[in-house]
């Protein structure tokens, strides 16, 4: 059977305990809910890796709820850690303290583990938590590898603490037979751009955002604008409520004739049926650093804007506008929907390269962890150097893709 070619989910296995002609190795994720973590195995589960924490399947709220999560801490650690042969975090658990990360990595490199860290996000995604950097920088400087997503998150943890990590890229988001899904051409005669402001708790001002959306809209043939919110933000009992922004927003947005929908938040299958519904989705800035939505949008054909000034926009292709404060610039907003209108969705991830891609990552997430489990704790994110490469010696390998230029650890194949 040819690997290169994505099958039906139903046909994919799954890495269990053990695995024909390849030893297991078990790995803990932390945390290990969300569409990145799933993502980062073989999606026929031939890699070998066997990650206890991560689900194969989305988790509901209600069972997310019923059982208490894995996380990066000493409590869960000192129950878990001589079941796993590796340590891998994608975050870290808010409102713990810098000297509680270290003594959590402490634990795990006093049991002889590795310990990987994936630094999604290098500012807090919450907007709220000041201590996010001190917690990060007190792992950063311990863990034996150090990987990101993008060049430019590689750029920066490079200037701020002088580890060069290794850049992977973000895997796909959507799965396979959606992501085949054809698009129609042209839908409704009308090119539908949409902004999903969530709880009104973002870092770029939503009634600036709107105000600019609508003129850009009025400059873009049949453009018309879609506005999302959720539902917390007209519910008194909720942190959130905010009826006089919600309501300036309201009749901006249909003055100008376009729709607004407040509803609770998108369920996984949800998310992706909007954003595949949508023309265009105008991200109305982000806290942290990276982000599913470029993903998503890549794999469904939904052209995407994003801030320029955002390590996001280096995922995927993407077109982009300026922030000035907080607040948009119409000018540079008004030009980005007039590029979309103008090359439609030209730039839909190919699924059977998104099938390859998430094989790579898996293999080289495989290799990577064989070779610290023989070295460990020698440490395989090198200190800075001049050379202008991701990362130094034979290890590197460079693609020159905007959001795929990535190393991997040494793979047999």
């Amino acid at each position: 059977m040819d690997r290169g070619v994505p099958m039906s989910p139903s046909r994919r296995r799954r890495a269990g305990r053990s695995w024909e002609g390849r030893q297991i190795i078990t790995v803990a994720t932390l945390p290990g809910r969300g569409v990145y973590a799933r993502h980062l195995g073989h999606p026929e589960g031939v890699d070998g890796v066997h990650r206890i924490t991560v689900p194969t399947v989305p988790t509901s709220v209600t069972s997310a709820n019923s059982v208490s999560p894995a996380s990066f801490d000493r409590a869960w650690l000192t129950r878990n850690v001589d079941r796993v042969d590796v340590v891998h975090v994608l975050g870290l658990p808010r409102g713990a303290t810098p000297d509680e990360v270290t003594a959590a990595a402490d634990l795990v490199q006093g049991a002889g583990k590795p310990l990987v860290l994936t630094v999604y996000h290098l500012s807090d995604p919450t907007g709220g938590d000041g201590a996010h950097v001190d917690r990060l920088g007190a792992l950063v400087t311990r863990a034996d590898a150090v990987l990101t997503l993008t060049a430019t998150a590689a750029d920066e943890i490079t200037d701020r603490w002088g580890v060069r990590p290794l850049v992977l890229p973000h895997p796909h988001a959507v799965d396979f037979v959606r992501m085949r899904t054809p698009r129609p051409r042209w839908r409704r005669g009308e090119f539908l751009v949409g902004t999903h402001l969530a709880s009104l708790n973002g870092p770029c001002d939503p009634v600036a955002l709107v105000d600019a959306l609508t003129a850009a809209c009025r400059e873009v043939e049949d453009a018309r604008l879609l506005v999302n919110l959720h539902a917390s933000v007209l519910d008194p009992c909720s942190s959130a409520y905010a009826p006089t922004v919600f309501q300036r927003v309201a009749r901006t947005v249909r003055a100008a004739g376009g729709t607004v929908r407040v509803h609770r938040p998108f369920a996984e299958s949800e998310l992706w049926d909007h954003l595949f519904g949508l023309d265009v989705s105008v991200v109305p800035g982000i806290r942290g650093s990276h982000s599913v939505w470029p993903e998503a949008c890549h794999d469904l054909g939904t052209q995407i804007v994003l801030p320029s000034a955002s390590h996001a926009a280096a995922q995927r292709p993407c077109l982009t506008y300026d922030l000035d404060g907080g607040s948009p610039d119409p000018a540079s907003l008004t030009g980005t929907l007039l590029t979309a209108r103008e090359r439609g969705s030209l730039l839909r991830a190919d699924p059977t390269d998104r099938w390859r891609e998430r094989v790579a990552i898996a293999e080289s997430l495989r290799s990577l962890y064989e070779q610290l489990r023989e070295t460990a704790p020698a440490r395989i994110a090198q200190p800075a150097a001049p050379a202008a490469g991701v990362s130094g010696g034979s290890r590197s390998r460079a693609r020159s893709s905007p959001g795929e230029e990535w190393v991997s650890a040494p793979t047999e194949r």
